[in-house]
């Protein structure tokens, strides 16, 4: 099981910078991050090796946050993965809300985290019908 912080943030200078000087003054490792924009504001979601101890300091500073569950899931790094994941799920009747990835360093494999409408479901059919291995929080630790 994987949890993302989602950190709501005015749209203007040093708002990224604040809530990022939060997470290192509190030793908390950024892994994956990414920034949808609605205009005069944004929403951060990221992946941190503590997401408790994130929500926790981030809420102490003031900061909108929320903690949600995500599918975390390891695929090869190569052409096509992310087309499949989307016909499997879709096949399933599961809709992909976001996605986001980011590759692992000398491995050629990389992590996709998504928000879907159904995680249980998600991550059963993930697994069961391509073979793909499910991630955990102990995974993003290790990186």
């Amino acid at each position: 099981m994987v949890f993302q912080i989602s950190v709501f943030l005015e749209n203007k200078p040093n708002r990224l910078y604040s809530f990022t000087k939060v997470l290192n003054e509190a030793d908390i490792n950024l892994r994956a991050a990414m920034i949808a924009e609605t205009g005069e504001f944004g929403i951060v979601r990221a992946i941190v090796d503590d997401p408790d101890a994130a929500y926790d300091v981030l809420k102490k500073n003031n900061f909108t946050v929320k903690k949600t569950q995500v599918v975390g899931v390891e695929v090869d790094d190569a052409p096509g993965n992310l087309s499949e994941i989307a016909r499997v799920l879709g096949d399933d009747g599961i809709n992909i809300i976001y996605i986001y990835a980011f590759s692992i360093s000398g491995q050629n494999k990389a992590f996709l985290i998504l928000k879907t409408d159904n995680i249980t479901r998600s991550r059963d059919v993930l697994a069961d019908k391509l073979g793909l291995r499910i991630i955990t929080q102990e995974d993003i630790i290790k990186l």
